[in-house]
């Protein structure tokens, strides 16, 4: 050995192309060094716009990201028109900020297509 370390944890790339965007993330669930699952659907629909991925804990990145697309849902009505990314991810990271230091354990990406592109 050469005595690299690598670290384990998920994987989430997202790339942007002439057509819009591509997000990948692996599949797999893991505690430790348990194996849950090889085949986790770890991007997640916020709408039919907006996606985001799921690092950390399953359970945070499911609840808030739903929640999110229900907030976004919220804002869209009130607003008459469609939620940019930038605004969307803003609206994660002000709610995901009222609840630091609580033990939530999240890493996301939130990604799509707005008016202004990709």
């Amino acid at each position: 050995g050469n005595g690299a370390s690598f670290s384990k944890g998920t994987t989430c790339l997202a790339f942007l192309y002439q057509g819009g965007v591509i997000v990948s993330v692996d599949s797999r669930a893991s505690q430790g060094p348990y194996v849950g699952s090889q085949t986790v659907q770890k991007v997640i629909e916020i709408n039919k716009h907006l996606l985001g991925t799921m690092a950390g804990g399953a359970a945070d990145c499911l609840f808030w990201q739903r929640n999110l697309g229900m907030q976004v849902r919220i804002w869209e009505l009130r607003n008459k028109t469609r939620i940019s990314v930038a605004t969307a991810s803003k609206m994660l990271a002000n709610t995901m900020s009222q609840y630091r230091g609580m033990g939530l354990s999240m890493g996301t990406m939130v990604a799509g297509w707005d008016k202004n592109g990709p």
